[in-house]
């Protein structure tokens, strides 16, 4: 009997979860039903998934590319899709499968995996599968999109549960496994508490990735972030639920009434200048004036209250807000770079546990390294000459003291030529004396014969 293999995109969530992430493990057939199977020969060549965070709902775009590693047997297998994640409390909305350029038609099977055999954990009550055929050696391509609507924890905070433990139910290793979460222009501080693992890229605006080349990834990966506008309403809120003109203010600012939320907060802190909020409705204030586009006015309020307490528990990520903002009207303002190193340098001390903003934090102190700081470029000095030993001095004397040529008439002449011209002559005066006294000896000779 031929055992079926299934690739399982499976989501799991944790505790309070914005969206999870399939990731594939093999399952076979049982009857009507399925079950995890972590034997085969189906390999999980590559894994790839795009996760887009929206306001209210979570889109997934995920591409599997599997293998028949057999070179003589043909294999099938199934897909399956559960209908429902997080403990079947989130349901998977507008699943769609793609393969060989064709919507695949699903079929529902209920899960039959016996837990105690099995590592996979979390499992689904229920599959949307289809059955696939590979030849020897064939690969196929199988794109998974999906929607699920976005949940978050009590204090406001957002949660991307990413399980990736199936991936080790495959046969072999897979050549790659990317993971994309694109929280659209989601600031650095914005992700707290830490990553469960920490990007191995970001964009600074939003977008992480994690990366795995022939090797297996966490189990899974959690992301936090907090959308701090929406949690500072809430937090208003929730601290005075009954007070109606805080309940205006909040109204208005939900609203985009920028204005408006400015002018009622004046005339609420006039009326409550003791107010145990006050610190709070002044940040609104100063995000409103942000979304005005009034910035100078935003950071004036900013500066009052960077050294004071407000938000309770949450209040690091309202500051690390400030220090980012600050930042970057500091650097608008082209404010020279030592100030802006200084400025960072001394906040740096001030942001706790928030991993992601301190590497933000790091990089820019990196690209801004002080002025003072910097090596001055090197002037020549001609005082500065490189010294002569003693030897080399005494040699480069004497050389001096020498002369090296002699002036005749208007003619330069070097010493060594005219030694050698002066030489030449003597020679040649000495031959033609020589000569003469044996023409005279002879001549003498004759005489006395």
């Amino acid at each position: 009997m031929k055992k079926m293999l299934v690739l399982l995109f499976s989501f799991l969530i944790l505790i309070m979860p914005v969206s999870a992430l399939a990731a594939p493990s093999p399952l076979t057939k049982v009857s009507s039903a399925a079950r995890v199977f972590d034997e085969g020969n189906i390999q999980l060549v590559s894994y790839k998934a795009y996760i887009e965070v929206e306001s209210d709902i979570t889109r997934t775009y995920a591409t599997a590319i599997i293998k028949n590693i057999s070179d003589e047997e043909q294999s099938s297998i199934m897909v399956g899709m559960p209908s429902h994640i997080n403990q079947n409390t989130v349901k998977l909305d507008n699943l769609e499968v793609i393969m060989d350029g064709r919507r695949q038609r699903l079929t529902s099977r209920k899960d039959r995996t016996q837990r105690e055999k099995s590592e996979a954990v979390n499992l689904p009550s229920r599959w949307s599968t289809l059955t696939v055929k590979l030849e020897p050696g064939e690969y196929k391509v199988i794109d998974i999109t999906y929607t699920t609507k976005n949940q978050k924890a009590d204090n406001g905070t957002d949660m991307i549960y990413i399980p990736l433990e199936y991936l080790s139910l495959w046969y072999g290793l897979p050549q790659r496994v990317e993971i994309t979460a694109d929280l659209g222009d989601a600031p650095p501080y914005m992700f707290e508490p830490n990553p469960s693992a920490l990007p191995h890229e970001y964009d600074n605006a939003g977008r992480l990735t994690w990366i795995y080349d022939n090797t297996y990834p966490n189990e899974y990966i959690q992301v936090f972030y907090q959308p701090v506008n929406l949690m500072a309403v809430e937090y208003i809120s929730a601290q005075a639920p009954k007070d109606r003109a805080i309940s205006s203010i909040v109204n208005s600012f939900t609203g985009k009434s920028y204005s408006l939320t400015i002018s009622q907060i004046e005339q609420y802190l006039e009326s409550q200048s003791e107010s145990a909020l006050r610190n709070e409705l002044l940040y609104i204030a100063a995000m409103s004036h942000q979304g005005l586009l009034q910035t100078a006015e935003a950071v004036e309020i900013f500066n009052q209250l960077e050294a004071q307490p407000m938000f309770g528990e949450l209040e690091g990520t309202f500051k690390n807000k400030i220090i980012y903002d600050k930042f970057n009207y500091l650097q608008s303002l082209l404010t020279d770079e030592d100030t802006l190193f200084d400025y960072l340098n001394s906040s740096r001390s001030y942001v706790m546990d928030n991993a992601m903003f301190l590497m933000w934090i790091e990089e820019q102190l990196n690209l801004l390294r002080p002025a003072s700081s910097a090596a001055p470029e090197a002037v020549p000095d001609p005082s500065a000459e490189e010294i002569p030993s003693p030897g080399e001095t005494q040699e480069e004397d004497a050389d001096d003291k020498l002369v090296k040529t002699v002036t005749i008439g208007q003619y330069e002449i070097s010493v060594e030529i005219l030694f050698l011209g002066i030489l030449a002559i003597v020679i040649i005066l000495t031959t033609i004396i020589s000569r003469r006294r044996k023409r005279k000896y002879k001549s003498r000779g004759y005489l006395f014969r």
